[in-house]
């Protein structure tokens, strides 16, 4: 079952243990002056409870913004070389080719901190001179 199931269920159930009874007697005074009792109206900030809401969402996802290093950028041929040339050297590290058309891109790594990608990109462009550091959306079990 879903969490959300579950905790809609939950707050659905603890809604109707607190809701009023229709058999609840009032304790009312006809006579009684209404006019010298003031009304207590208490605000809540909306604007807070929809900024935990919306940090609940993204917390809720599987995915992450980190800065990644792209190697090369081009056709089929050069990226499966750059891919075979980055793993000769670099063997333990991740490597990932897309598609984004018109180009094949080659990108290693996935950093949370630009710095450390920085330190990172200094080793790769010794052997990848157009190495870059760009921020990309990922999964969180490629970090």
């Amino acid at each position: 079952m879903n969490i959300k199931h579950i905790l809609s269920c939950v707050f659905a159930i603890s809604i109707g243990a607190f809701a009023q009874n229709s058999d609840t007697k009032w304790d009312y005074d006809e006579g009684a002056d209404t006019g010298s009792k003031k009304a207590e109206l208490t605000f809540i900030n909306t604007n807070r409870i929809e900024d935990l809401l919306d940090k609940k969402k993204r917390m809720n996802t599987n995915t992450v913004k980190a800065f990644r290093i792209q190697i090369y950028s081009g056709n089929r041929s050069g990226s499966t070389e750059a891919k075979n040339r980055f793993n000769k050297l670099y063997p333990q590290v991740r490597i990932e080719t897309s598609y984004e058309q018109p180009y094949f891109k080659t990108k290693v790594d996935a950093f949370r901190v630009r710095l450390e990608a920085e330190r990172t990109l200094k080793d790769y462009k010794k052997h990848f001179k157009n190495a870059f550091i760009f921020e990309e959306t990922i999964a969180i079990d490629k970090l």
